[in-house]
C-alpha cells in the first residue's frame, strides 16, 4: 500500500495522488519512470527534492520504518500503514477503573493482531504485551485518542507505541460512522456473544471490583468484553476501509482489500481449562481502598473527632442524607427540612461538617439564577468544577439549572452553620470515591458499601438497609476525615472558595506539625498580653484590628477601640466575616507558627478551623468585670469609657466564643502565672512547634 503512496511528497496532496493514479503512475518505480522522462509535470526548477523523498521513502520501507511514514501522512491517512503490513498491526483496547486520567489507572489491557489475542491483567506479567506493542507498526483504537494511549503513557512510559495510529472514532466520521462504538457496531451488524452483548463500558469497573475481590467469573466477563471490544474495532476498520475502496475507484487498479474481521467459533476466556485460549488466573494484586482509616489517621487522636456528613438536596421535601462521623464508626438518617439539618448538627457538636454541595458561586456572580446580569460573562462554573472536568471527572456545573437550588441552599445551611462556629467544608463524594478506589453508588450500592468497610468505617449501615443518600453522607464525613488528616488537595480559589478532595500522595506533615493559635475573650481580659508574649517565643502575630486599622488609615479616620468596633461591626455585615480573617491570614507568615490575637465572631473560629483544621487551637481568656474595668483604668482610660467598650454589640457575641473554644483561661491572677497557665495550654504539634512553647507540654481533647 505504501508504495502506492505519494502524499507523502512535497507538493502532493490527494487531489494530485488521484491524478498520479489516473495517469497510470501507481507506484515509485512508475513515479521514478515518468519523473525522468518528463521531469518538468514535477519540479519547474529541475531540483531533486521529490528524488530525495522517493529514495527515502524505500530506504525507510526496506527497514521497516514504518515512522518515517507516520509523520509524513495525514492521520487520517495512516490507515494506509495499517494496511500495508497487516501482520504488524495491532487493535489496542484498554479496561480501566473509570474515566479520569489523573485519578483511576487501568486494569486490563488487550490486544490482537490478525493471528492471536494478548491479555494484560493489573497484578500479572507485562512482558508479552509489551513486546508485542513495541513491535508493533501501527496502532488501532476507538477513542484511543483521548482515553486508551494516554493511560498507557503515563502507567507504562516503557512500552514504545508506533507513531502510526488510527483511532475508528475520527476515521469513521466522513462515512457517517459516528457515536459510541457498540452504536457503530450494531449500525454495521457486529454480534457480541450473548454474555456480554449487554455489557456498557461503566460496567467494566465494577467487573474489575468483583474480580479482584475473588470473583473469577467477573474476570472471566471483563476479559470476553474487552476482546469483544477488539474484535469489533477489526470490523469497523474493515468497513470503513470498504467505503473508502469504493469512494476512491482508482484504488481498485493496485489493491484488493485486506480484512481483519473473520467470523470464527465463539472465543472464550475462562479459568482453569487450558482448552481455551486465554487462562484468567486469580488476582494477584493489592485488593481493597487505596488507603485505610488506620493508615490515614496514623499518630493521630481519631476518638474524639466528631465530623457530621451531608449529602444535599435541592428541595426540603426530598430526603437529605445526614450522617455523624465519631471515629470511624456511623450514624445516618434522613432528615428533610434546613431547620431539622441544622438543629441536628447542631445538637451533635461536630468539629467539623461537610457538605456535598456547591457552597459558593462562581466568581463575578451575585445570585444562582439565570436573570443574575453576570451570567453571560462569569457563567455557570467555578474553577474547583473546570479542575475536575479536565481530570476526567464527571461534575455538574454550580449553576446548571438543575443545580441551582441547591447550591442556593449550600449556601445558606454553610452560613448559618458557620455563624454558630461550626466549620464547613465543600466535598464531591464521587470524586472522593474515585480516589479512594471504592466503587460509586450508580454501578452498585452494596459495593460502596463494602468498599467504605474495607476502608474501615463501622456502623449500621453494614448490616441495614439505608439509602444511598446517607452512603454519600458517610463519604462525605469521610472527605472531612482526609482533610483533618492532610491528606487533601483544595480546589478553587479565595475568591470561590475551595472543594476538597483526598490526595492520597501529599505530605501532610506541614499541616499535622503546624501551630495556629487563636485567642478570643471579653475586652481587657488579657487577649493581647497573651499573644504578645508568644509572639515573643517566635510566633508570627496577627491581630483583626490591624486590618480594620489600616482600613481606618485609609479613610483618615482616627483609630480607636470605639471606631474600631464600629467598623467591624460594618464589616461583619458586608463584605463579611470570612473576608476579614482572609485578610488578616494573608499577611501572615506562610511557614512559621501563628498566633491571632482577638477573635470576635463565632465566624472567625470556623474560618480558621476550615484554614488550618487540627493546626488550629483556640484559647478563651477571661477575667471577672471588675478586675477587667481595673485593668482599663491603670491603662489610662476612664470608667465611663470601659461601660462604653464592654457594652458594645461587639462584646456580647462573646460568650458564643467561650462555648466553642478549645481552652478556658481564667486570668485573674499575676501576669507571670497567666502566662505559665498559657504556655501549658498550648498542645504539642511536632518539630514545628517552638522549643520554648514546648517546655510546658499538656494533652489536649478536641472540645466538643
Amino acid at each position: 500500500m505504501l508504495m502506492h503512496t505519494f502524499i507523502h511528497f512535497p507538493g502532493i496532496g490527494l487531489k494530485k495522488e488521484r491524478a498520479l493514479w489516473a495517469s497510470g503512475i501507481l507506484t515509485w518505480d512508475d513515479f521514478e519512470r515518468r519523473f525522468f522522462a518528463q521531469p518538468s509535470l514535477f519540479s519547474n526548477n529541475g531540483d531533486n527534492v521529490l528524488m530525495r523523498m522517493l529514495n527515502e521513502s524505500r530506504a525507510a520501507l526496506t527497514r521497516g520504518d514504518f515512522d518515517f511514514f507516520a509523520d509524513r501522512l495525514p492521520q487520517n491517512q495512516h490507515y494506509r500503514i495499517a494496511l500495508a503490513d497487516p501482520h504488524s498491526t495491532v487493535f489496542l483496547d484498554i479496561e480501566a477503573t473509570g474515566l479520569s486520567l489523573f485519578y483511576d489507572h487501568t486494569t486490563v489491557i488487550g490486544a490482537a493482531d490478525v493471528d492471536d489475542y494478548y491479555l494484560y491483567i493489573k497484578g500479572g506479567e507485562l512482558k508479552r504485551i509489551e513486546e508485542r506493542l513495541c513491535d508493533a507498526k501501527c496502532i488501532v483504537t476507538f477513542n484511543g485518542t483521548a482515553f486508551d494511549l494516554k493511560f498507557l503513557r503515563k502507567e507504562y512510559p516503557q512500552i514504545r507505541l508506533p507513531r502510526a495510529h488510527v483511532d475508528l472514532r475520527f476515521f469513521g466520521l466522513p462515512f457517517g460512522l459516528r457515536g459510541s462504538q457498540k452504536y457503530i457496531e450494531e449500525a454495521i451488524g457486529f454480534s457480541r456473544p450473548h454474555e456480554v452483548r449487554s455489557i456498557r463500558g461503566e460496567k467494566a469497573p465494577l467487573l474489575w471490583y468483583r474480580y479482584s475481590r475473588g470473583d473469577l467469573d467477573a474476570g472471566r466477563q471483563l476479559v470476553e468484553y474487552n476482546h469483544s471490544d477488539i474484535e469489533g474495532m477489526k470490523l469497523i476498520f474493515d468497513t470503513i476501509v470498504g467505503k473508502i475502496l469504493g469512494a476512491e475507484q482508482a484504488l481498485s487498479k493496485f489493491y484488493r482489500g485486506y480484512r481483519f474481521f473473520h467470523r470464527e467459533p465463539e472465543w472464550r476466556a475462562d479459568y482453569g481449562h487450558t482448552r481455551y485460549t486465554i487462562v484468567v488466573p486469580p488476582f494477584r494484586g493489592k485488593t481493597g481502598p487505596q488507603v485505610t482509616y488506620d493508615q490515614l489517621i496514623a499518630g493521630e487522636r481519631p476518638k474524639t473527632l466528631r465530623i457530621v456528613g451531608i449529602d444535599l438536596t435541592g428541595s426540603e421535601e426530598r430526603a437529605t442524607g445526614w450522617c455523624l462521623l465519631t471515629g470511624n464508626r456511623a450514624t445516618t438518617m434522613l432528615l428533610h427540612a434546613d431547620k431539622e439539618l441544622i438543629e441536628q448538627t447542631v445538637r451533635s457538636k461536630p468539629d467539623i461538617v461537610s457538605i456535598d454541595s456547591p457552597l459558593s458561586l462562581p466568581k463575578g456572580r451575585k445570585r444562582v439564577s439565570d436573570d443574575d446580569p453576570g451570567r453571560a460573562k462569569f457563567g455557570i462554573m467555578r474553577e474547583c468544577e473546570r479542575t475536575l472536568k479536565r481530570r476526567g471527572v464527571n461534575v455538574y456545573p454550580c449553576l446548571i439549572n438543575s443545580m441551582q437550588n441547591m447550591t442556593a441552599r449550600g449556601i445558606r445551611l454553610a452560613k448559618k452553620l458557620r455563624s454558630k462556629g461550626i466549620p464547613v467544608i465543600e466535598s464531591y463524594p464521587g470524586a472522593a470515591q474515585d480516589i479512594m478506589g471504592i466503587p460509586r453508588k450508580r454501578a452498585s450500592l452494596a459495593f460502596l458499601k463494602e468498599g467504605l468497610r474495607d476502608f474501615g468505617i463501622l456502623g449500621d449501615f453494614n448490616e441495614t438497609k439505608v439509602t444511598h443518600d446517607e452512603v454519600d453522607a458517610i463519604t462525605s464525613a469521610v472527605v472531612a476525615l482526609f482533610f483533618w488528616s492532610g491528606k487533601f488537595e483544595a480546589l478553587g480559589n479565595d475568591d470561590e472558595e475551595y472543594l476538597i478532595v483526598p490526595d492520597l500522595l501529599v505530605n501532610p506533615d506541614q499541616w499535622r506539625q503546624r501551630l495556629a493559635l487563636g485567642i478570643s475573650g471579653p475586652i481587657a481580659a488579657g487577649k493581647t498580653t497573651g499573644a504578645k508574649l508568644l509572639e515573643q517565643q517566635g510566633l508570627s502575630y496577627g491581630r483583626y484590628s490591624q486590618v480594620l486599622a489600616n482600613m481606618l488609615a485609609k479613610r483618615n479616620i482616627p483609630v480607636t477601640r470605639i471606631t474600631l468596633q464600629k467598623i467591624g461591626e460594618t464589616v461583619h455585615k458586608k463584605p463579611g466575616q470570612r473576608w476579614l480573617s482572609r485578610q488578616l491570614i494573608s499577611q501572615l507568615a506562610r511557614d512559621r507558627n501563628i498566633v491571632i490575637d482577638g477573635l470576635r465572631f463565632p465566624e472567625d473560629h470556623a474560618f480558621l478551623v476550615e484554614s488550618f483544621g487540627p493546626a488550629f487551637f483556640h484559647i478563651h481568656v477571661s477575667a471577672a468585670e471588675n478586675v477587667r474595668k481595673d485593668r482599663y483604668i491603670l491603662d489610662g482610660n476612664t470608667a465611663a469609657a470601659f461601660g462604653r467598650a464592654a457594652h458594645h454589640a461587639v462584646e456580647a457575641r462573646i460568650p458564643r466564643l467561650a462555648a466553642i473554644a478549645h481552652q478556658h483561661i481564667v486570668n485573674e491572677g499575676s501576669k507571670s502565672a497567666y502566662e505559665r497557665e498559657l504556655l501549658c495550654a498550648i498542645p504539642q504539634r511536632g518539630p514545628t512547634t517552638s522549643s520554648a512553647l514546648q517546655e510546658h507540654p499538656r494533652e489536649h481533647e478536641t472540645h466538643s
